[in-house]
């Protein structure tokens, strides 16, 4: 009896052991990270209003993970196709709340810098001015707008509205082009939502002092995906045409008109990466 007791603690003995081995073993978390993010930089002189070419430049980010704060940032930016200029702000004030860090700081010849942060989606954007000649609005690629007023009309006359559409632009700067997706839009026609359309061939940037108007004047085809009978199905039958979006950065907001199939859309909403 004694020897099985014994046996039992020696087997909870070399648990623990390799327990706290594997605990010494752990590498502590770093207290901060420093990230970096592909940008297009949308420059205006802000003088006379004239808007200068996109470019592209990359923006280095530190985060404290422990307050969920955004502690320095390191900007580049070249302008009308002068050398990169590269600015790192030590001297940020941030604050968090739902998920969304805003984050302001100057110096080095930037002023009234902007930021946000999203901990969620991981994206980052920037509006400043720099040098007092130049306003200068930085985001990823990718342009959100979520949870968005959305109001469909049907050849029949009914009409439908939702606060739940997003919608997506993913603008390549050197062709001033850009791919768009709807997400989550209902066709109440059909009783069906669907989970997304994305189009195929990409419709035209114009680049404002403000921001983007994208617009096709062509019928743009499209792969949709919905939901039936529980399976994900797919469809062509929801072909983009018509199509006007204004993305306002100074202002954060989105609006857009456009035939989606027979279904005539308008929509409003805010900019929210």
């Amino acid at each position: 009896m004694m020897k099985k007791f014994f046996s039992i603690l020696s087997v909870f003995a070399l648990i623990f052991a390799v327990a706290s081995c594997g605990d010494d073993n752990k590498e502590p978390q770093p207290e901060t990270v420093t990230r970096s993010a592909q940008m297009i930089n949308h420059i205006v002189k802000s003088a006379n209003g004239e808007v200068l070419p996109l470019s592209e430049s990359k923006i280095d980010y530190t985060i404290d993970r422990n307050n969920r704060k955004v502690t320095e940032v390191t900007l580049r930016v070249a302008i009308d196709g002068a050398a990169e200029t590269t600015v790192k702000l030590t001297d940020i004030k941030s604050e968090t709340s739902d998920q969304i860090c805003t984050f302001k700081g100057s110096g080095n010849g930037v002023q009234n810098l902007v930021g946000r942060f999203d901990f969620n989606e991981g994206t980052i954007r920037v509006n400043y001015d720099l040098d007092g000649t130049y306003r200068v609005i930085s985001t990823m690629p990718e342009i959100f707008s979520t949870e968005c007023a959305t109001s469909c009309v049907y050849t029949d006359g009914t009409t439908s509205k939702s606060d739940g559409t997003m919608y997506q632009f993913s603008i390549d700067p050197a062709s001033l082009t850009s791919n768009m997706t709807v997400m989550y839009l209902l066709d109440q026609s059909k009783k069906r939502m669907l989970t997304s359309v994305n189009t195929l061939t990409k419709a035209k940037v114009t680049v404002t002092k403000e921001g983007y108007v994208i617009e096709s004047e062509n019928t743009i085809p499209t792969k949709t995906f919905y939901k039936f009978n529980g399976k994900l199905t797919d469809t062509s039958l929801y072909p983009v045409s018509k199509l006007k979006a204004t993305i306002d950065l100074e202002n954060d907001k989105y609006e857009a008109t456009m035939q989606l199939g027979s279904i005539a859309v308008t929509a409003n909403g805010k900019v929210t990466n």
